[in-house]
């Protein structure tokens, strides 16, 4: 139920939520949901149009490695992942994050 959490922290963020026909989300690779998921989650609690980007992850190790990270294993609500060359775990630069993108009113 942890994609609740998501959905109230995002709508926690919207004003005139009744007004609101849409909205556009960009979901990090690292986020610990999936996007379609949280999509449908989304949907089935908003009359809302729904949009979701992904967000590649990039981050940054000590060895010097800055790219792509490893994903090893998506889980319910974690993702487990390491650099891509040396195995350690690398600090996150980009795509951990949940953003509103844009809302769209009626």
């Amino acid at each position: 139920m942890h994609e609740h959490t998501f959905i109230e922290a995002i709508v926690r963020n919207i004003k005139d939520k009744e007004d609101v026909k849409g909205i556009i989300l960009e979901v990090g690779e690292l986020a610990g949901i999936e996007p379609e998921h949280l999509k449908e989650h989304i949907q089935e609690k908003f009359d809302w149009d729904v949009e979701v980007l992904k967000k590649d992850a990039l981050v940054k190790c000590e060895c010097g490695f800055e790219g792509k990270p490893k994903v090893l294993e998506r889980l319910h609500d974690l993702v487990i992942f390491e650099c891509e060359k040396c195995g350690e775990v690398p600090e996150i630069l980009e795509g951990k994050d949940i953003k509103i993108v844009k809302i769209i009113y009626r």
